[in-house]
């Protein structure tokens, strides 16, 4: 089975999560993965399910580049830029629970791709137990964990053993709130991504692959654009959470926009970093 990446198919989970349907809604169907999906119809004219689409299926992108990364050295490798798997404890809200959800995602890709296999069982139980408060159908089942434990050691079975517990969960989308925790959990894991590849970027010795990673993180601001799109176009202006994050969205946005159409420099990257690890520690702050 074809290598996958593993924040990519948390995503996926997210789909699963039950919700009540709200009134003055309409149905629609979109692709062929898709069934029964309501939402409102300015939503719907808005396009959001195709936009979730995108999103979900652009996102191994940002993932790939931590697979560029582990393939040029291993030894960049650095533990003490992982959330603890233990801080899961502390997020007590379903949005806390599934921006952070992207987040550990994010992270079980990193230490698979860089073989830290005795990091990573911690980092799928953490996840399992942000899906089990939030919610989430059984995906997370004892076979599935079984058979991670089993496998532990061999870096493709892990992955598959994710995508076959997860390779259908986008079919259950259903409505409003169901859309809004997936797209933060998008939200988690594309942080966590791009702050990984811009925190290792410094540490990087070879000018071709600075030069690659350039390029990707530059390809990368198109994509940030529609996920802001996307959170705004689903917020009701209710939820403190939601607020800031869409404010820390605008805020990579506009250093993004500040570098206009130069190919970027180091001394941006560092400062694309530097806002990118603003974002992510209120993210996984336990405080």
């Amino acid at each position: 089975m074809k290598l996958r990446n593993i924040s990519f198919y948390l995503i996926m989970l997210m789909a699963l999560v039950s919700c009540s349907n709200s009134g003055n809604q309409s149905s629609v169907g979109f692709e062929d993965d898709y069934k029964d999906v309501v939402l409102g119809e300015d939503l719907v004219s808005a396009g959001m399910p195709e936009r979730l689409d995108y999103l979900i299926n652009n996102l191994v992108i940002s993932d790939e580049m931590i697979g560029m990364l582990a393939e040029t050295d291993k030894t960049l490798f650095d533990a003490s830029m992982l959330n603890p798997a233990e801080h899961v404890k502390y997020y007590n809200t379903s949005k806390n629970r599934a921006v952070n959800m992207g987040v550990y995602g994010a992270e079980l890709n990193y230490l698979i791709h860089f073989g830290q296999t005795e990091y990573s069982m911690k980092y799928m139980l953490a996840s399992k137990q942000l899906a089990d408060q939030i919610g989430v159908a059984m995906a997370f089942d004892k076979q599935a964990v079984e058979e991670y434990q089993t496998n532990v050691e061999n870096k493709d079975s892990l992955i598959n053993i994710i995508f076959v517990v997860y390779d259908n969960a986008k079919r259950m989308l259903k409505n409003e709130e169901q859309f809004m925790l997936s797209s933060l959990v998008i939200v988690g894991s594309w942080i966590e991504n791009m702050y990984v590849a811009t925190e290792m970027f410094s540490r990087l010795k070879s000018t071709p692959i600075k030069s690659k990673l350039i390029t990707k993180v530059l390809e990368q601001k198109e994509y940030l654009k529609k996920i802001l799109e996307a959170v705004e176009a689903l917020d009701e202006g209710d939820n403190v959470f939601v607020t800031d994050v869409i404010k820390d969205l605008k805020d990579i946005d506009s250093t993004y926009d500040s570098f206009g159409d130069r190919v970027l420099s180091e001394e941006d990257v560092q400062l694309l970093n530097e806002e990118l690890a603003k974002v992510r520690t209120r993210i996984v702050n336990v405080k």
